[in-house]
């Protein structure tokens, strides 16, 4: 999709240009090959070297930039809302290099090579924030991205709701994204699940809702191939259309009425996606109050 330019330097799929001055907030660029904590961080000359360092100073409304291979754990501060992270490249894939002195302008970010078990690759804790153009290596006992929500208030909240992911890879592991506590308002829109294949993964999952049931999901024209299953998430009053659900090796492809727990979630609309496998109650159970319209199937199943 073409990217327009409009004069505050959002582009029509709501990515920021880093030529164009920011009138929200400060620009930050991650190198992971070239860059050094050392650095102020605010140039692409003057990189941090690690998205920890990044996080360490970014505020509501930034924009971070990421090339290179990221090989971190990381928990976002539950009181910087609205932040942008950006992998360059023009579609996401490994930063893989042929030699010495080749620059990869690609953007990963996969678990560290001695990983902290059960540990996601990015916790979020405020509200907003946003991913765009980012291969996550997903662990294979964890999400890569993990939308947490609690029951407190005041500083102490943590609400990952309004989040939203663009143009991503969720590669292998076992979650690519994964809703803690009922995170709602979010959208995941035109990005690749593929081979979240481990026992329980899925491409979106619910794993708790103890604080609502998540609410009005936008889910658009991705692709889910290969996983053991592909939505796997209690929400109600959310769109689901435009997806291309492929093959999958679990009972279950599509639930969205009864997981984490059973007869939670109503209305959602679901139309014009492509189901694979066999269009029934099993793998796409209907739910309560849902539609399911203008959907297709193979008619040899």
């Amino acid at each position: 999709m073409a990217l327009t330019n409009y004069p505050n330097g959002i582009s029509s799929m709501g990515i920021p240009f880093p030529g164009t001055p920011s009138i929200y907030g400060n620009y930050w660029f991650v190198d992971t090959e070239r860059g050094s904590d050392n650095n102020r961080g605010n140039s692409r000359s003057k990189a941090f070297s690690t998205m920890s360092k990044a996080l360490s100073v970014a505020g509501t409304s930034d924009v971070i930039y990421l090339t290179g291979d990221c090989r971190e754990e990381l928990t976002g501060s539950n009181l910087v809302f609205d932040l942008t992270i950006i992998g360059c490249g023009n579609n996401p894939h490994h930063p893989d290099l042929p030699a010495t002195g080749y620059r990869s302008g690609a953007a990963t970010w996969r678990p560290p090579a001695s990983p902290t078990a059960t540990t996601p690759l990015i916790k979020v804790r405020g509200r907003g924030w946003r991913f765009v153009n980012i291969l996550f290596d997903c662990p294979v006992d964890a999400a890569a991205i993990y939308l947490e929500r609690n029951a407190s208030s005041g500083t102490d909240e943590y609400d990952a709701s309004h989040a939203s992911v663009f143009n991503c890879r969720c590669d292998a592991g076992l979650v690519g994204i994964e809703n803690s506590g009922g995170a709602s308002f979010c959208t995941v829109k035109g990005n690749l699940f593929r081979g979240l294949s481990e026992s329980g993964g899925a491409g979106i999952k619910c794993t708790s809702t103890s604080v609502a049931v998540p609410l009005s999901w936008t889910i658009e024209d991705n692709r889910f191939h290969n996983n053991a299953s592909h939505i796997l998430s209690s929400m109600s009053y959310s769109t689901i259309k435009g997806n291309t659900f492929g093959y999958f090796s679990a009972t279950l492809s599509v639930d969205i009425d009864d997981q984490p727990s059973a007869n939670q979630g109503e209305r959602n609309f679901i139309w014009g996606n492509y189901l694979s496998g066999t269009y029934g109650a099993t793998a796409y159970p209907p739910g309560t109050n849902n539609e399911w319209a203008g959907n297709f199937n193979s008619l040899t199943g």
